[in-house]
């Protein structure tokens, strides 16, 4: 572990079609999922243009990951129109196409959580900014390069959660932003499809992760809910979202894979009246449930 930044472990895989390639991660510098999509891109021969806001982090993972020169850190907000702009030019004035593209930045904080009859506009446009705006745009400006540079398409891949489809009570902005981005994929793939573009989304459950589910303290009883009976770790996501990308998914667009451990296939995820999520372990979060149920 550096500094600020937990650099995950990830296994010593590399995926075919990836050599030679440069591939782009928005949101990869977390220690967390893309993090890991980073590493696994890199033993895998391609060069990595690693987008995120924080320079902090994304300077420790350079230093971490990038002693080939494979990797290329850029800063910039993508839920910005400057941040965006950055990532169009930094697109559009690589050496090499953008060939692939992996959007992990999403989530909500406890200060978002609330019931429906409570949300505002603006909570509603902070939950489709976090979740679905930012990928629309960042897949746009990556797929019109591909076109444009008749390379013979690419493939992308968007991080959503396994739960998507399923009522979120308490989340419903960012419940329905995540539907959105998974419809959004599946449309992207059959429009870009003629152009050798692949498109599909990662769905994950309770993971092990720095930002979402630390796994401090006792989780047994959560841990119980899943099929598998444990969380998952950042790299069995992670090397999901590498093999949709790869040429070992070459037949394979618009779909969803759920990397849940069968939680997904399984429910309710909400219990008692006042519908409260079984998998919420931070305190701040439960409280926000409890206040927007007693409301």
């Amino acid at each position: 572990m550096n500094g600020r930044l937990r650099l995950p472990t990830v296994p010593n895989y590399s995926f075919p079609g990836c050599e030679g390639s440069q591939s782009l991660v928005v949101g990869g510098a977390g220690g967390g999922v893309g993090t890991a999509v980073v590493k696994l891109l890199l033993q895998s021969g391609s060069q990595v243009v690693v987008v995120d806001r924080d320079e902090g982090r994304l300077n420790e993972l350079a230093r971490a990951y990038g002693a080939g020169g494979d990797l290329r850190p850029v800063v910039a907000d993508v839920a910005t129109e400057h941040g965006l702009e950055t990532l169009r030019e930094t697109v559009r004035t690589s050496r090499l196409v953008t060939r692939h593209l992996v959007n992990v930045i999403g989530g909500v904080t406890p200060a978002e959580i609330g019931g429906f009859l409570d949300f505002s506009k603006q909570g509603w446009s902070k939950a489709l900014e976090t979740n679905a705006d930012y990928a629309l745009w960042t897949c746009q400006i990556v797929a019109r390069e591909l076109i444009a540079a008749g390379v013979g398409g690419g493939s992308m891949v968007n991080l959503t959660v396994a739960d998507a489809t399923r009522a979120m009570p308490w989340f419903s902005g960012y419940a329905a932003a995540r539907s959105a981005l998974e419809s959004m994929t599946r449309t992207m793939a059959i429009e870009l499809a003629g152009n050798g573009i692949r498109c599909n989304s990662v769905g994950w459950g309770l993971i092990d992760s720095p930002r979402m589910h630390p796994g401090d303290g006792d989780s047994s009883e959560l841990e119980k809910l899943i099929p598998m009976g444990r969380r998952g770790a950042v790299s069995e996501i992670a090397t999901c979202v590498a093999f949709l990308l790869s040429d070992l998914a070459s037949y394979v667009t618009g779909q969803n894979l759920a990397a849940d451990g069968g939680l997904s296939g399984i429910g309710p995820h909400y219990v008692g009246q006042g519908h409260r999520p079984v998998f919420l372990e931070s305190e701040e979060a439960l409280r926000a449930v409890r206040k927007a149920g007693d409301g």
